[in-house]
Formats: structure tokens, sequence, C-alpha cells
């Protein structure tokens, strides 16, 4: 059971929407930094990678979607705080 259950998350993976962070390119820097504003957006992996959709895509895209898009928003939060952080100190006068 063990080595089924990763062999069938990657395989959800494979065949479903998910999403992801990508760098958001409407924002425009004041000032060199290091980091990027990130933005998150709904891949369709079947599209992306020419394959077709299953039953189990359509039963555990409800799960999939959300969670996917709960870790990616997560990551999209810090990323986004610590950019927003980064920008007050390098760009503005220095105080938050």
């Amino acid at each position: 059971m063990q080595k089924l259950l990763p062999s069938l998350f990657t395989l959800l993976c494979l065949f479903s929407c998910v999403a992801i962070p990508v760098k958001d390119e409407s924002h425009v820097n004041r000032c060199e930094l290091s980091t990027d504003m990130k933005t998150l957006k709904i891949v369709d992996v079947a599209k992306e990678t020419n394959s077709y959709y299953s039953v189990w895509d359509y039963v555990l895209s409800p799960i999939l979607v959300p969670t996917t898009a709960i870790i990616s928003g997560t990551y999209v939060l810090v990323n986004n705080t610590y950019h927003l952080g980064e920008e007050q100190i390098k760009c503005g006068n220095g105080k938050i």
C-alpha cells in the first residue's frame, strides 16, 4: 500500500488540473530586487501533455485542484510577503 500511494499521486498529477505559482508579469519593480511577485495559475496538465482525461481525473479533480492551490498558495503568500518586505527596505525609506 505504501508503494501504491506515491505512484497514484504521480499519476494524478500527470492527468489533472493543478495550481502552480508563476511570475507576475504585470508587477513592475521600483528598484533591483532578488525576488519576483508570484501569482497562481491553473494548468490543465492533460492538455499541456496532449493526454486525455480518465474517469479518475474527473473524480479526483475536485480534491487535487484545492490541494495544489493550498500548497502553491502558501508558497505564493510567503514569497510575496518576503518580496514586499524586501521592496519596502531596499526601495523605500527603510521604514516598515
